[in-house]
């Protein structure tokens, strides 16, 4: 689409076409009577996204675009294709995107008052995942009562191991990320599962332990070799942002959370049917239905948003508020 000229045309025609792209999602939202276009990152952010609005706004329809054709004329996604636009946003065409690291590392201007809404966890799949709603995710995929296992102590003690360990990632994040970089991080999410070891062993005391020993390596040489640093100071920095020992889990890296959450659940509700077929508490066909429920811990985890319980959803709250009016 564009051609080998100077730089300043490249720019000035580079902005010309995501200015005609985002005028014309503003028309097309008006033209299928919607309240506004939502360009997101991807088509899995758009259910995220959708229910989000809908609640805080339930007369309000939206126009999603999920990827759009870039300044050479390929389809793009992702966050910045969206950012692409952000020079030309208004109330009638505005982006959805997950904060990644932007919030706690205070990229400026991502907020409402620019028609960019965010949901300052690292990314939609870390609302997924609030404590205080998985045991409803397990209930619901098994129409029966937890009683086996204790996710919100679960989840306190894991953003417990990892505080630590964090906040040194934020910490060279800003400084020097080559000495901790993300992916190193990442590797801290996950936990470890199998037959001779279940997660959910003693609420997952085995599981955390393991990840117990792993950080506290990693935190010690961190100490060791970078003695001036205050990491108290660095926690009080980011404790004004939200980030305390019980909540790290809604900022690290949300795939990943998602997926050792997913199978946390899985495995609750695995044990929660055995114990009921040892205890014959349900008939045969009661159970069968059970066990085909089973299946769907993925779609009952995806339901799981708490409004207005923690902080991240109540920013987004706030942040609707902004830019679309209270409903």
């Amino acid at each position: 689409m564009f051609g080998h000229k100077n730089r300043e045309t490249d720019e000035r025609e580079r902005r010309e076409y995501y200015a005609a792209a985002a005028k014309r999602f503003a028309l097309d939202a008006k033209m299928f009577r919607c309240r506004a276009a939502v360009h997101v990152e991807n088509k899995d952010d758009i259910g995220f996204w959708n229910t989000v609005l809908k609640h805080f706004v339930p007369e309000g329809r939206f126009h999603f675009i999920a990827g759009s054709r870039n300044e050479y004329g390929r389809e793009t996604f992702g966050v910045t294709q969206c950012l692409k636009y952000f020079d030309f946003l208004s109330p009638g065409f505005f982006i959805c995107i997950d904060s990644d690291y932007r919030y706690l590392l205070g990229e400026r201007q991502i907020n409402a008052g620019h028609f960019v809404l965010q949901t300052y966890t690292y990314s939609f799949e870390n609302h997924h995942c609030f404590a205080e709603g998985l045991d409803d995710v397990c209930s619901r995929a098994t129409r029966m009562q937890n009683r086996i296992f204790d996710f919100r102590r679960f989840m306190r003690e894991y953003s417990h191991i990892l505080y630590d360990l964090f906040m040194w990632h934020l910490y060279f994040q800003r400084k020097e990320p080559a000495v901790f970089s993300q992916a190193e991080f990442d590797k801290y999410i996950g936990l470890p599962n199998s037959k001779n070891n279940p997660i959910v062993y003693r609420n997952g005391e085995r599981a955390l332990e393991d990840l117990r020993r792993r950080v506290t390596r990693r935190t010690e040489s961190f100490k060791r070799r970078f003695p001036e640093v205050d990491l108290g100071k660095v926690k009080r920095h980011y404790e004004r942002l939200g980030v305390t020992a019980d909540t790290v889990y809604l900022y690290v890296r949300g795939h990943n959370l998602y997926d050792m959450v997913s199978l946390v659940c899985k495995e609750v509700c695995k044990a929660m049917l055995r114990q009921a077929k040892r205890g014959q508490v349900v008939s045969r066909e009661r159970l069968r239905e059970v066990y085909r429920g089973r299946y769907s811990v993925d779609y009952q985890l995806r339901q799981n948003i708490k409004y207005g319980s923690y902080l991240p959803i109540c920013k987004i709250e706030k942040d609707v508020a902004r830019l679309l009016g209270k409903s």
